[in-house]
This record gives structure tokens, sequence and C-alpha cells, in this order.
């Protein structure tokens, strides 16, 4: 089986993580697979260990979060010619099945000749990305891979009846320890992509509220602007002047800086569709305190695996996080529930392979469908000459 993959990065984002994830499972059932995106981001390298093939696809390079005008009109200037690349590929590769990882290439799936498959792993919350998801989806009638039920609502509508699956990523095992406490010094992190939907400046604001002469906390945000604005970034570290807040930058460890934090604060806007540090962090047994956010009650359930801010605001995920601090037990029960949720939930070879069987059957179908349309024909034809 051959598939190409397209993406609209290259750089380590969630969505290109959960694609890391799924390239062994794509070597070990011997598949013949292609990722192309634009840059030369650190993904590339994980998926060349797992013997996937890499190809540039011209253009298409912006940062995250809202368009300007003058990005729409890039856009519309850049997206024909990755088209055209996509197809010069595809008549010689040939593959069974395209595999679309970011909505952003969409467009290429409606002039292609074989089964598409959309992963969906965000909200679709801007009106011009549902339009063109809409046209795409419907002119080809791909199949499509949701994040979360809340990713999926904002395509049910646009996608066939009984075309779309929800299927919930997974993470590899980080390691168990729900006993990290040094003295009397707490640590509170933060762990992903420096953007305004991750929540670092509500972060820094409850650092604030959290904050004072006789409480020994320190704060960790972790991560990087990457491919998004980096005015963002320059904000939440000017806000964070004068606090205990350290910025160690990017880490591709991410064990680690679970392990080294105490609480993990998750305050994400609402278009989170399903943050995959909740369930990393469910793995190594770091206490999440999130916002209900999003798909982020798909993944927690208050009071059992993780605490869930009554508001979406920095007084409330302060106020969250004053009652693990105050309650040590509480926060061991959160650490040993959530790690049981992981093993049954969100196992990564439990992602792997829905994910793989869900393509797989879209190639096998389609080729019972060819040989049962080439079937008809020879005996039309056998019935006209006799």
């Amino acid at each position: 089986m051959k598939i190409l993959i397209l993406d609209q990065f290259s750089e380590p984002g969630g969505a290109q993580l959960c694609l890391r994830d799924l390239s062994p499972e794509i070597a070990r059932r011997g598949w013949q697979a292609t990722f192309m995106a634009p840059g030369d981001g650190g993904i590339r390298v994980a998926l060349e260990s797992s013997g996937l093939r890499n190809e540039q696809l011209p253009g298409l390079v912006y940062t995250n979060g809202r368009k300007t005008f003058l990005d729409v009109i890039r856009y519309g200037m850049d997206i024909p010619s990755a088209i055209l690349s996509i197809l010069r590929f595809v008549k010689e590769y040939r593959p069974d099945l395209v595999y679309i990882n970011g909505p952003r290439v969409l467009p290429a799936g409606i002039a292609l000749p074989c089964p598409v498959v959309f992963h969906s792993h965000s909200l679709l919350d801007k009106q011009y990305s549902r339009l063109m998801a809409a046209t795409c989806l419907r002119i080809k009638r791909a199949q499509v891979i949701a994040a979360s039920r809340f990713a999926a609502r904002s395509l049910e509508r646009l996608v066939k009846a009984g075309s779309m699956r929800v299927i919930y990523s997974g993470v590899p095992d980080l390691g168990f320890t729900a006993s990290r406490r040094r003295g009397d010094r707490t640590r509170i992190g933060i762990v992903g992509r420096i953007a305004p939907e991750k929540g670092q400046l509500d972060f820094v604001h409850a650092a604030r509220w959290l904050s004072g002469p006789k409480r020994q906390i320190e704060f960790v945000v972790h991560g990087s602007s990457m491919f998004s604005a980096a005015g963002y970034e320059q904000r939440v570290r000017a806000e964070a002047s004068g606090l205990a807040v350290d910025f160690p930058g990017w880490t591709q460890n991410v064990a680690s800086a679970l392990h080294n934090i105490d609480i993990l604060a998750v305050p994400s806007s609402a278009i989170e569709a399903a943050g995959r540090v909740v369930m990393e962090a469910l793995s190594a047994g770091t206490p999440v305190v999130a916002y209900p956010s999003g798909g982020i009650p798909e993944l927690i359930c208050d009071g059992r695996t993780g605490l869930l801010t009554e508001h979406s605001t920095p007084a409330s995920l302060a106020q969250s996080i004053d009652k693990l601090l105050a309650d040590p037990t509480l926060a061991l029960r959160l650490a040993e529930q959530g790690r049981k949720e992981w093993e049954s939930r969100f196992r990564v070879e439990r992602f792997q392979r829905q994910v793989c069987d869900f393509l797989e059957a879209i190639v096998y179908r389609q080729r019972r469908e060819r040989r049962e349309i080439e079937s008809a024909v020879a005996i039309a034809g056998e019935n006209d000459l006799a």
C-alpha cells in the first residue's frame, strides 16, 4: 500500500507529532509513504527515521493564527503552484491514498484521482476555513478523522453521513512519577507552542495571583513561538517581569519537562480541540489544571483525573491551582487516576492501530469496488459479443 501524506507544516506542532507517532506503525505494516510539506522543520528527521520519504512542497509558509488580507492574497497565489507540484508527484508515485494532515493543503485533494482522508486536529473556527473545507470535502467526498467530538462538530454538516470518525490521539509512555516535591518549593508549568490560543498570558497573570513573599512557588514556561507570530511571546515575557517565571525554551524531552513540575496548567482558548500535552501529563503522572475549553473536557474528568476551572480566567486558574497546593492527597489521587485514564484511553498503540486500520479499510474498499466495476464491464462486454 502506498500513501502520500500532505501537511502545511514541517515543524513539530501537535498535528505533526501525531504524524510522527503514526510513522512506526506505517513502517511496521510495510506501507510505502511519502511526506510533502513546506519548509525544513524538525519533523522530517523523525519521519525519515521510520523510513518515510521526504518531498518539498513550495510556498504555503505563513504564521499560525489570524491571517491578514495580505496572507489571504499570498495563499491564493501560492496554492495553485502547490497543487501542480502535488499532481506531478502523484502522477509519478501513484499512491493508493492521500492523507491530508492540515486544512491549508485540502484544496489539493479535489484534483487527486485516489481516495482522500482529512485528519482534523483543530477546530475550523474561521468562516473562510470552513467554506474552503466544505468545498473540498463535498466535491471529493473525502473521509475525515476528527481529533475530538468538539473538532467533529465544525465538520459534521460538511461531510457525507458515515464518512467521519472521531479518533483521539495517543501518546507514548512518559514514565509515571507521581511524587516529585523538592522540599518546600513547588514548580507550576505550562508546556507547548507559545501562542494566544495556548494561554501563556493567562498563565503569567495567574502566577501573579499565586505569588507572594511567603510562598515558595516557581513558574516555568516551556515552549517557543515556532510558526506563530513572535509578538505574543514578547508580551508574555514582558508581563512576567518581576515574577519567578523561567523561560527555558522549546524542549524535545517532554517527559523531563513534565517530571520536573508539580502541576501542569492548560489555560487553552475555546478553540482547543484535543490538547496533546494533557494526555502526556496523564501518562507522566503530572496533575493537570485546565480551562474547560473546546475538547479538553473530553480528555479530563473533573475531580477524578484532573481539575477543570470554573471559569476560563486567570483568577479561576489560580484558585484551582491553590486548591491542589493545599491538598497534596488530592494531587496524588489525580496523578494516579490520570495514569489509569492514559492506560485505558490514550496509549499511542491504540491511536496507531485505529488510524491505520481506518486508512487500510478505505483502500481495500476502493480496490474491491474497482474490481466489481471491472468485472461488471467485462461481463457486459461478453454479453454484447454474444
